[in-house]
């Protein structure tokens, strides 16, 4: 056995951040050499088989556009299995993209993919950082059995090994391969050039730029250097396997093909030690899956930093990109297609080449460098005219829809009414929640009269307009039917608004009353009517400095002068009406100005910040809205919220899954290449609660939280980060650098800021509560519209629900048109641990109703009805139905 030849695959292939230390078009221009040398390889040598493109089509995409003249040559490459795409659009951040994303990530890279002859079913996420518990039944949706990755792993990576099995909650399982030595370890194996010697220039017009030497000289290769270095990968790695095959991955970021590769394995393999192939991932997996029985299995998310560092606070880097992208996920998922889909029902043209495009923004952010805000200044604010042009799309679809829809209304006229409105529930069940929209009237009170007569109250302030000075209505519109509509009457109303600066400074509901502490800069105190529970110390923000990166957050060595709202006095009015009782809260934090060194400035700088407390009638949640502009550099604002509760555990949104997280660091650390986390990301909420009673805190693009024991479970959330580097290499959470060192002044986010998020404090565990529901209703509220008369047959069956899933376990994330046909597809996943028989009732009809797999792959045809269709789902199932209409 010992003197058994080695087999190994030798993968060539390049890495391509789309962006990062360079902008797109830079990059761009790169990429077109590196694949011009590419498809020369792939043509003239005959011994260069095969190149993988990153496992994204979106460098594909970005190469055509320029070399429109090789689409054949490219088409021709891929079929034949030389060139490797897919299955990916982007190589996403998986814990900033929803859970929708991800999956339309994939369905728009296997389409791309699959016209050019070929999809690569590898679930290759080489440098994502972390990795979220449902990827594995993600992939498989997509017949996908296979994850190779790098980041992730801690303690358990060294009983675990190279190959693992990795499985999802679901049950669902992958071959896991884990790159402990990176995705670079064979990139120019034996070259006699240094991999990125370069030159920096600088444009007359003050424009710096890198050039690697790799694009304008090839480099000759040392055989025996190389074959040395695959030795010493042969000790390092064999080891770790249970195949006992090499994988060498032949390349890096931004790299060419190495054209002296061939001569390298073929050396290697006449040296007597070593059976190379120049292969496929594809190739290398189908070897490795033979040693499934001897691999040991794992459950969960990956989030440790043994052997990579994990990056852990790019989730709060530049957090107004975050922010967009809730706004941009949020328009085409809950309110663009939804609409669109049900217009389409009665004759309106869907539009799916804008929504495509609009994903494809939102999604090319969603490149891992981009959407964490890691990268040189200039690409972020191509970043934000990306998610504004999703943005645009997305609201003007929905807004095109839905006015389509209100045509289709017949109503008599009412001379005494103001306005009339047309509310829009986008959940898959009755919704009782706030309705807010700009109108030209008035500022006052007004009341809201539905079909049946019920009648519910509403108040109009001021709001400024583009065009047309009017008011901003708000009122709380009851049971909106599910994924349904319902029409209202808007009328004057005599109730009162009253406004006071003087204490007590007391708001209170049906479900809560909240005390504001103006000694204290107005943190709050909750009283659970229901419960008569207590919870004190609400919603105070807390300062500290900050002399990491855009990476990752540290604190400063020498001193961290910590500041927070309760040290300042706060002014307080409280306002009542019919609708709501508020607080507005003014509070000044004097914040050091920067950091000098390793520690923060003596230097003062005001922020004021301005807090609006909303208390809505008939809602189990206080509603809070926070606007400031930072003037300080180097530092973390965070505002806390102490439960009170004695908890090991939190818990979090995440996709298609609440995760699980201990309090406490999951290690010690010990030879860990970062501190183990104690940050970590959400969707839209997390919780922590004594199984009694508990607290929630729903967020809208803020996805960053960390729970401490402070007296009680205190769960802080991230409002931003102020970093002036890209990289450092003198963290104390860190060691080394994460990339070049490149001044970031605009990731300082000196701005004006908006932050908006909701406490919810309620009996029980997040699932028995149905917390969760209040969270989503808060980050997806109804939408409306003054729908216009048109003479015409009445169409009044439009006011009902078109989607309704039952039990309330099952959590809706898509209602759409079909990628490839005129059908209706929904998906939904199971938010709880146990089976649920799903009851899926249409307000259409349709002739069929089957179950798909994520990429929309007919699998079974369901039991249906009627307009119901039934279906058994396992603990956190995603489940994909498509009805044929």
């Amino acid at each position: 056995m010992e003197n058994e030849k080695i087999r190994g695959y030798v993968v060539s292939h390049t890495h391509w951040d789309r962006e990062w230390y360079l902008t797109f078009q830079e990059y761009r221009i790169r990429l077109i050499k590196v694949l011009d040398m590419v498809i020369r390889n792939l043509k003239e040598e005959p011994e260069f088989k095969h190149f993988m493109l990153d496992g994204q089509t979106s460098a594909l995409e970005d190469y055509l556009e320029v070399r429109r003249n090789v689409v054949k040559e490219i088409r021709e490459l891929v079929a034949r299995g030389k060139l490797l795409i897919g299955p990916w659009f982007t190589q996403p951040d998986e814990a900033l993209a929803s859970s929708e994303a991800l999956v339309r990530n994939l369905l728009i890279g296997h389409r791309i993919a699959e016209q050019f002859g070929h999809v690569m079913k590898v679930g290759y996420l080489p440098d994502t950082f972390g990795h979220i518990a449902q990827m594995p039944q993600i992939l498989r949706g997509f017949n996908i059995d296979n994850v190779v990755f790098m980041r992730g792993l801690g303690d358990e990576g060294e009983k675990l090994g190279f190959e693992f099995i990795w499985k999802a909650p679901s049950e669902d399982r992958v071959v896991a391969i884990h790159l402990i030595n990176g995705y670079c370890n064979a990139n120019m194996i034996g070259a006699k050039i240094a991999s990125y010697s370069a030159q920096i220039w600088e444009a007359p017009i003050n424009w710096k730029s890198v050039f690697l030497d790799l694009y304008y000289s090839e480099p000759d290769v040392d055989t025996k250097e190389a074959i040395e270095r695959l030795e010493y990968m042969k000790n390092n790695i064999l080891p770790t396997t249970k195949s006992k095959i090499l994988l060498l991955m032949n390349g890096c970021d931004h790299m060419p093909p190495q054209r002296g590769i061939t001569e390298v394995i073929r050396e290697a393999n006449n040296s007597g030690r070593f059976e190379l192939k120049h292969g496929t991932l594809e190739e290398y997996i189908s070897e490795v899956k033979k040693f499934q029985d001897k691999m040991l299995e794992y459950e969960g998310e990956l989030r440790g930093a043994r052997f990579h560092p994990l990056l852990v606070s790019s989730i709060s880097s530049r957090m107004y990109l975050k922010q967009m992208n809730y706004q941009a996920q949020a328009i085409l998922e809950k309110y663009a297609e939804p609409l669109a889909t049900i217009a389409k029902m009665y004759g309106f043209e869907y539009p799916a080449i804008l929504l495509l495009e609009a994903w494809k923004e939102i999604l090319r952010n969603h490149a891992h460098d981009s959407i964490y805000g890691t990268g040189i200044d200039p690409l972020h604010k191509e970043n934000e005219t990306r998610f504004l042009k999703a943005i645009e799309i997305g609201t003007n679809v929905a807004y095109d829809s839905i006015r389509f829809l209100s045509n289709l209304l017949y109503f008599e006229e009412d001379k005494y009414a103001v306005t009339k409105l047309l509310v829009f529930n986008p959940h898959p069940y009755y919704l009782t929640e706030k309705v807010s929209t700009f109108l030209p009237i008035e500022k006052g009170s007004y009341k809201c009269i539905d079909e049946k007569g019920n009648e519910t109250k509403a108040i109009a302030e001021n709001q400024e307009s583009y065009w047309i000075t009017g008011s901003k209505l708000e009122f709380v519109a009851e049971n909106i039917p599910p994924m349904g509509f319902k029409l209202f009457r808007v009328y004057n109303a005599n109730s009162k608004v009253e406004k006071s600066s003087e204490g007590p400074f007391v708001i209170e509901n049906e479900y809560f009353k909240v005390f504001a502490d103006p000694k204290k800069g107005g943190i709050l105190k909750v009283e659970d009517k229901e419960t008569g529970r207590i919870i004190d110390n609400l919603n105070v923000f807390v300062d500290d400095g900050d002399v990491g990166d855009e990476y990752n957050y540290s604190p400063p060595k020498e001193l961290d002068n910590i500041v927070t709202s309760e040290e300042s006095e706060a002014n307080i009015e409280v306002i009542r009406s019919d609708v709501k009782q508020s607080f507005l809260i003014k509070v000044v934090m004097k914040i050091p100005k920067c950091a000098e060194g390793q520690k923060r400035s003596s230097e003062l700088v005001e922020i004021p910040v301005n807090i609006l407390v909303d208390l809505l009638r008939g809602k189990r949640r206080i509603d809070v809205k926070v606007e400031l502009e930072n003037v300080a550099e180097d530092h973390r604002l965070r505002v806390k919220f102490n439960s009170g509760l004695k908890t090991e555990y939190s818990y979090a949104d995440s996709q298609f899954y609440v995760q699980k997280r201990s309090i406490k660091p999951v290690s010690e650390g010990k030879n860990w290449v970062e501190l183990p986390p104690t940050t970590h990301p959400q969707l839209f909420w997390v919780n922590v609660n004594d199984g009694e009673y508990g607290l929630t805190i729903a967020s809208k693009g803020l996805p960053e939280y960390e729970v401490k024991e402070e007296e009680g479970a205190t769960i802080y959330i991230t409002l931003f980060r102020a970093v002036g580097w890209l990289s450092r290499g003198d963290l104390a959470t860190r060691k080394g650098h994460a990339g070049p060192q490149i001044a970031t002044p605009e990731a300082q986010c000196k701005r004006k800021l908006t932050f908006e998020y909701s406490i919810i404090p309620h009996k029980g565990d997040w699932f028995n509560s149905r917390a969760y529901k209040e969270a989503y209703s808060f980050a997806y509220p109804p939408l409306c519209i003054v729908p216009t008369r048109r003479d015409m047959e009445t169409k009044n069956s439009l006011l009902t629900s078109y989607l309704q899933l039952e039990p309330d376990s099952l959590v809706l994330t898509a209602f759409k048109k079909a990628e490839d046909a005129e059908w209706v597809v929904v998906r939904f996943y199971n938010i709880s641990n146990e089976s649920a028989e799903a009851k899926i009732t249409t307000g259409f009809s349709f002739k069929e109703a089957w179950k798909s797999n994520l990429n929309e792959e007919l699998t079974t045809k369901i039991a249906s009805s009627g307009r119901e269709a039934k279906v058994n789902v396992k603990p956190h199932e995603i489940v994909t139905i498509v009805f044929k209409l």
